[in-house]
């Protein structure tokens, strides 16, 4: 199976996910580019190569994956094929039929958890989610991200106190 280096894979994450424009970002800041994780999660050669890197940033000990939906279900499930780490999948919210869950997939209570998510500007909905994991029970030890845009993300994780690492930082686009 072939990789595209971390040079390859900047340039050809630029030419399909990155976007330049007018856009209103979930944190409702603005911004003149956007990277659409979902024209890159689709094509396989991009998402094995972006799991291939993410993998050597998973810290040691984590025995899980945890992919937030909707963009962190591709990239946990890309990088627990790279890494045969199990997965579990987090909805956003508990669904409200079958089983009614907002954890998918078999997990114990010992877990080292990792959340793995696309996209972070600034930590806000991820740090959200991965205390009310913690409130459920969940050892998260961190969250990795594909790219950290660096608007918050790293002074908001730090005063929640979660570790945070990124494959990617805004500078790797040229911002």
């Amino acid at each position: 199976m072939q990789y595209y280096s971390r040079a390859e894979l900047i340039e050809k994450m630029k030419e399909i996910a990155l976007l330049h424009g007018d856009f209103t970002l979930r944190s409702g800041k603005k911004s003149s580019w956007y990277f659409d994780k979902y024209r890159f999660e689709g094509i396989p050669g991009i998402l094995r190569s972006v799991a291939h890197h993410m993998s050597r940033l998973v810290p040691e000990g984590v025995n899980r994956l945890a992919g937030i939906e909707l963009g962190g279900i591709p990239l946990a499930t890309a990088l627990a094929l790279e890494t045969d780490l199990p997965a579990i999948f987090i909805r956003k919210g508990a669904k409200d039929y079958g089983t009614e869950k907002q954890i998918e997939g078999v997990h114990n209570p010992g877990d080292q958890i990792l959340v793995v998510e696309d996209v972070v500007t600034t930590g806000g909905q991820a740090i959200i989610l991965i205390n009310q994991l913690r409130e459920q029970g969940l050892n998260i030890v961190g969250c990795l991200a594909v790219l950290n845009r660096e608007e918050g993300s790293i002074e908001a994780f730090g005063e929640a106190n979660i570790p945070f690492w990124w494959l990617f930082s805004r500078e790797d686009f040229g911002f």
